[in-house]
């Protein structure tokens, strides 16, 4: 239904509202730390045949650990960090490649004793899916450097 040449309920001008690569990306890289940080704090309190799948990182307790890393690529993707993109890129390019290093780790170490975790995967996914998301904008040198260190 159109009156005089414009749609009748038309709410945004044309082309606004588009859901473009660098709006998903920046809506994925906080809504993706929120989730993972979600999945850690309720493992904390599962009673599963896994919850005996435990580890450390440098004294820590992995499920922290997992909680703070969210929570720093969740400080790096609001809008004061925007002011400084070159460092921040730089930053989320090391975590996201050392954590994909170590989620391998993760993952075959579940594979080798048959069992599996959930919230480990669903959590791996999150880091997974942050990776490909920031991939076109990463250095691949960086990259491929940090995910070896993780392994």
């Amino acid at each position: 239904m159109k009156a005089e040449g414009k749609a009748l309920f038309q709410f945004m001008p044309a082309g606004e509202g588009k859901m473009t690569r660098d709006k998903v990306r920046r809506a994925l890289s906080i809504v993706l730390p929120l989730v993972g940080m979600g999945l850690m704090i309720f493992y904390q309190y599962c009673n599963t045949a896994c919850s005996y799948v435990q580890g450390t990182f440098m004294g820590m307790d992995l499920k922290l650990v997992g909680i703070l890393f969210m929570a720093a690529l969740l400080v790096v993707a609001l809008p004061p960090a925007f002011r400084y993109p070159a460092h921040v890129n730089v930053l989320r390019t090391a975590m996201l490649s050392a954590a994909v290093g170590g989620e391998v780790l993760l993952f075959r170490f579940q594979v080798l004793h048959d069992t599996y975790c959930p919230f480990c995967l669903a959590f791996g996914v999150c880091v997974l899916t942050l990776f490909a998301v920031n991939f076109s904008r990463m250095n691949r040198y960086l990259a491929l450097g940090s995910f070896l260190a993780g392994m």
